[in-house]
């Protein structure tokens, strides 16, 4: 990836004595960014919105979410699907809110995102740094401190990580400026960090594309290229006739098939772990006395939040290092899911969680995901299948494998994460029914 990157940039160099911009292209690109822009509109930065608009003026909250989508997919040399799920009062970009979804951005609160609003340059290194933790790549060492500036102590909490990982890979740079309020030191320049400051759109782009020339993710296999883990269908029990095929394959039929989908050709479960509570209970809990599970998208959404819970993120160099990760659920037990991930957490296994989604209005009337009462977690690496009754597969139906052991993102069995959702009465997909397997799934109904 190094080469070819390396190549455009030659390439773009050499032309940019002849710069002709590309249909998505800025206007009035300044004349020593011009080099930058055009090898950043080669890689695939430039998002179509940016179509003859000022490259000299702020680039917005929701530009540079688009920025930072086709930098993750430059990094991963994969296409990200795009939601049609609306996240935001204030804003249905399907951008800003795919960004949301993969935990690249946050909001303001209180379903405010202010698409229109500049966005900050200690932000930009917020969002830049959580697409380098989304393309697993690993934390480089700060070796640029913020105090080091004379507005570091500017920089607010949340950024300051962030920040210095960027001012140390050369990805943001300090800002020149002539002092103009000391006397003593009145006409001088100096570097300030101007961490509330903003950005232009050119400015956006050449830090894309700094961050593509210092980051080397590995690209995403065959196999792990699909996007939006809430859309999974998990109905349980559904679509399994018992008359099917699997009956009449052979033993020979059978292990073609379990080689084909790389998984164990049987997975017969050992005895189920206990789940607490029982129905009934967890249903007056969620729907009140006497409720029942809701049948229009409108009342399901009034009772659905948004939680943050601490999780392990694994780095390419096997390094895990704590992450955080959003989850749309039933408000009636945010707070079990908080607890739930908390105690994977603090586990002994430090399971590593790249993709969790939880509620998403379904056709189906079974799935637990439209109620907000179901999770799924590292999908590819937890397949959903289909067996027999001696625990072949007969068919995958999401996702590409399940092996405990060899991939660390595949849930063990009776481990931390099992035992976790267990505790506080959910039910996992990797041994609850007997005509099929969802290893990425719990339900607190247990459908």
């Amino acid at each position: 990836m190094k080469h070819s990157r390396a190549l455009c940039a030659l390439l773009m160099t050499a032309m940019a004595c002849s710069f002709v911009p590309p249909g998505n292209a800025l206007t009035d690109v300044s004349s020593w960014a011009e080099p930058d822009v055009m090898a950043a509109s080669a890689a695939g930065l430039m998002p179509d919105t940016f179509a003859a608009l000022a490259a000299k003026s702020s680039v917005s909250r929701a530009e540079f979410c688009a920025v930072a989508l086709n930098l993750y997919e430059a990094e991963r040399e994969t296409a990200v699907k795009r939601t049609t799920k609306v996240y935001f009062d204030d804003c249905d970009d399907p951008d800003v809110n795919t960004a949301y979804e993969m935990n690249l951005i946050s909001g303001r609160g209180n379903g405010v995102f202010a698409p229109d609003e500049s966005v900050s340059r200690q932000d930009l290194c917020v969002i830049l740094d959580s697409v380098r933790e989304k393309c697993e790549v690993d934390k480089p060492t700060a070796t640029v401190s913020a105090s080091s500036f004379p507005d570091g102590g500017e920089v607010r909490d949340y950024a300051v990580s962030a920040t210095e990982t960027m001012l140390s890979t050369g990805i943001i740079k300090g800002v020149e400026a002539t002092v103009s309020n000391d006397p003593e030191q009145a006409g001088q320049t100096i570097t300030l960090l101007q961490p509330q400051g903003t950005a232009t759109r050119e400015q956006a782009l050449i830090m894309a594309s700094r961050f593509l020339d210092t980051f080397d993710a590995e690209p995403l296999k065959p196999s792990e290229m699909i996007t939006n883990p809430v859309a999974v269908e998990d109905d349980p029990e559904a679509n399994v006739e018992d008359d099917s095929e699997e009956d009449n394959l052979s033993d020979a039929e059978r292990e073609e098939l379990a080689e084909e989908y790389g998984a164990d050709q049987n997975l017969t479960m050992p005895t189920p772990v206990a789940v607490a509570g029982t129905v009934e209970q967890k249903m007056e809990q969620v729907f009140g006395p006497g409720g029942s599970y809701y049948t229009d998208q409108a009342t399901a959404e009034s009772h659905m939040v948004k939680v943050q819970v601490q999780v392990w993120s694994l780095m390419s160099s096997g390094q895990k290092t704590p992450a955080i990760r959003t989850i749309e659920v039933n408000e009636a037990i945010a707070d079990e899911i908080q607890a739930v991930f908390q105690e994977i957490f603090e586990g002994d296994e430090k399971f590593p969680i790249k993709d969790v989604g939880g509620y998403s209005w379904r056709t189906s009337t079974k799935s637990e995901h439209r109620q907000g009462t179901a999770i799924d977690i590292n999908y590819m690496e937890n397949m959903e299948c289909t067996i027999d009754a001696s625990g072949n597969i007969v068919k995958i139906t999401t996702g590409s494998h399940w092996t405990p052991g060899d991939d660390p993102y595949s849930i063990p069995a009776g481990g931390d994460v099992v035992r976790a959702f267990a505790r506080h009465g959910f039910a996992w997909g990797g041994d609850a029914w007997s005509k099929k397997r969802d290893f990425m799934h719990f339900s607190y109904f247990g459908t």
